[in-house]
């Protein structure tokens, strides 16, 4: 699947103000202006992924994680006779896999820190034979591979392409076996970096936005080169460990509509790639660590009092689970502090993000697959008015508990109380202490007599709702032994009949029930 890095700041507010304008039923300008995007621009980016060639898409079908070790990336410049290059190679081997050379570190040195020095990030630069020195010069003209349209356009003109011409050209002065670091036939981790500056940057359809995505499987030196990201001439750190992040197995955390901003800065796999112009971008969210094996979070079933360590030197995690601990949903908590690789954050506290695997992606902003439950109610990153702020860690001027009660809450997605609570939050000079677990859970009680206000039914689950007078909406429990269908239908009856019921209910369920 086609996942590209977001957008530069500058081109995402254009992007928005653009998608203001058409939802107002406005028509964007003809030529894109220093606020918005032209029509034809802004339709391609909304559009993304594009079309690709036949049997790009299949996945390997295995498990990324861990991701720990030694591993070897190839990099591979190409520039073309219409777009020359100008930067050497050296800057390439320094910025991705120096130590010590860059004050911003390096992409090596970046995932050295935040894997917890699990992943040993090296590679190689290559680029010969070409018209610049240190470049391979591509057989057909840039304009050809972009096509005007960010280069994700139909086969042959597009990326794609271009990555199979680069490889052709790379056989004879690499041996792309040394890059197959896991032993499963495949180049685990290319690059691809162009002459020229990134579509994600200028907006421009006729140059190249970056990405991650795949070509029909080449055999070269007795491995099989599949997957790629692409990078431009002038990209920092933070694109390049993006789309590496992808190469990984993780998902973009933005949201590819941009109704809202996904996770926003607090995440690599988000906005947090253009921290400081892109060479300081933020850390990975605790759910990507998750996924790649670097943290091994805490269950907590019960209820205690922890310290939380800062995330950036300790990994401390917990994971509070809603329903049982085998669980797809579930919240993670962790301590961001505004140090190492978090420097450029926009706030510190106790981060609580709400997981839900059942989920693919960012893209509904009322459900994502992982949530920043902001501490101060405003959902700000949901509503588009911020990619992150001070108010989104806890505790916070409106907020220093979290639990069924309090806004955001800790009820789960079909609105259940999970009985997970955060309490008394409070910062202890780096760290966090709070009181965190599972609240008792409501009794069970038997409600005589009462009205059936109104019932209701969703069309693609099996939960069911009835609007009990006192109570309000309770969810038939789905495993009542009466079964969530004859309930339901005996409380239509009832509604139907104006029947009063008793029921057996608590806070969240309703258990049973009988006609009178």
């Amino acid at each position: 699947m086609l996942k590209s890095v977001p957008p530069s700041p500058e081109l995402e507010k254009k992007i928005r103000n653009t998608k203001k304008l058409v939802n107002a039923g406005e028509s964007p300008p003809k030529q894109t202006t220093a606020d918005v995007l032209d029509f034809r621009s802004y339709a391609l980016i909304i559009g993304r992924p594009a079309r690709s060639r036949a049997h790009t898409l299949i996945s390997k079908g295995r498990e990324r994680a861990p991701v720990v070790g030694s591993r070897k990336a190839l990099v591979l410049l190409v520039d073309f006779s219409d777009n020359a290059a100008s930067q050497n190679k050296q800057h390439y081997s320094d910025m991705l896999f120096s130590s010590g050379v860059y004050s911003t570190k390096s992409l090596r040195e970046y995932f050295w820190d935040i894997s917890y020095r699990k992943l040993n990030m090296g590679g190689d630069v290559s680029g010969e034979g070409g018209q610049t020195a240190g470049w391979y010069r591509a057989q057909s003209a840039y304009s050809y591979y972009t096509n005007g349209e960010y280069g994700f356009g139909d086969y042959p003109k597009n990326a794609q392409k271009l990555v199979e011409d680069a490889v052709d050209m790379a056989s004879s002065y690499v041996n792309f076996a040394d890059y197959d670091n896991d032993g499963d036939g495949y180049v685990d981790a290319l690059f691809i970096v162009h002459a020229g500056t990134g579509a994600e940057v200028s907006g421009n359809v006729n140059d190249i936005w970056s990405h991650q995505w795949s070509i029909s499987p080449k055999t070269v030196h007795g491995v099989k080169v599949r997957d790629y990201s692409m990078e431009p001439e002038d990209g920092n750190i933070g694109v390049f460990c993006h789309e590496l992040g992808h190469v990984f197995g993780l998902p973009d955390l933005y949201d590819y509509d941009y109704d809202s901003a996904g996770v926003g800065r607090w995440d690599l796999m988000a906005a947090g790639s253009w921290l400081n112009n892109g060479k300081t971008p933020s850390d990975m969210g605790s759910w990507c660590k998750l996924k790649l094996g670097w943290v091994n979070p805490t269950t907590i079933t019960g209820q205690q009092t922890v310290t939380i360590k800062p995330y950036a030197t300790s990994g401390q995690v917990y994971r509070l689970p809603v329903g049982g601990a085998s669980s797809k949903e579930y919240f993670l908590l962790c301590n961001r502090r505004r140090i190492n690789f978090d420097e450029y954050l926009p706030g510190e506290g106790l981060m609580i993000l709400h997981v839900d695997e059942n989920q693919s992606n960012n893209n509904d902003q009322d459900h994502y697959l992982v949530d920043v439950e902001q501490c101060d109610g405003k959902r700000a990153l949901n509503k588009n008015a911020d990619s992150g702020d001070a108010s989104d860690p806890y505790p916070c001027s409106a907020n220093a508990a979290f639990t069924a009660s309090t806004t955001p809450g800790s009820k789960a997605y079909d609105g259940a109380d999970s009985r997970i609570a955060v309490t008394n939050i409070q910062r202890s000079g780096e760290d966090i202490i709070a009181t965190i677990g599972l609240e008792e859970a409501a009794a069970k009680v038997w409600y005589y007599s009462r009205k059936v206000n109104s019932t209701f039914a969703h069309h693609t689950t099996q939960w069911a709702w009835a609007n009990i007078d006192g109570l309000g909406w309770r969810r038939i429990k789905e495993s009542s032994a009466d079964g969530t269908t004859n309930l339901f239908a005996a409380f239509c009856e009832s509604l139907g009949n104006n029947r009063p019921v008793h029921v057996y209910a608590d806070d969240n369920f309703i258990y049973t029930m009988y006609m009178i």
